[in-house]
């Protein structure tokens, strides 16, 4: 979906942002996500219109790219409560801890959190991962950055995914 509203970015040639960004009901709000986006002029949200993980070891992501190119990823992906997520190819960029959801990790480029989705279907992992694609625009801390953008996006999948505590 190419996208036209102005919202996001601040300073001149910011790329254009909405409101809201990712899955049709807006994941994340577009003047957190400029500060990743960086400069440009064609903006385009590659994501479903609706967040789901419908099936074990499937998953759904939002794509944000500025003139073709990705400035800003966010993915989910769904496994069995006995299965776990591997992290280790991110470990040889130090990451910190952090506690959200089930607990997670973040490095300088994103960040990565699991937790259980008690669902009236059963219980289920769900992974959330967010990185900043080209890296073209930077935050000024990103790990705090990071942080902070996981936090509302594990409390919008838990909402779209139905999850109970």
């Amino acid at each position: 979906m190419l996208l036209s509203a102005c919202t996001g970015g601040s300073g001149q040639g910011a790329a254009p942002l909405p409101d809201r960004v990712c899955w049709g009901a807006g994941a994340f709000a577009g003047k957190d996500v400029a500060r990743t986006a960086g400069k440009g002029t064609k903006v385009r949200d590659d994501s479903p219109a609706v967040f789901t993980l419908p099936e074990i070891d499937k998953g759904t992501s939002c794509q944000l790219y500025v003139d073709g190119d990705t400035r800003f990823s966010a993915r989910a992906s769904r496994r069995s409560v006995d299965q776990d997520f591997q992290w280790s190819s991110w470990e040889k960029e130090s990451p910190d801890r952090i506690d959200i959801g089930s607990g997670g990790i973040v490095w300088d480029s994103g960040a990565a959190i699991s937790f259980t989705c008690k669902s009236p279907e059963g219980p289920y992992k769900v992974e959330l991962v967010l990185t900043s694609g080209s890296g073209a625009g930077k935050p000024k801390d990103p790990r705090a950055y990071f942080t902070e953008m996981m936090d509302p996006y594990h409390r919008f999948a838990v909402e779209q995914l139905h999850c109970s505590a």
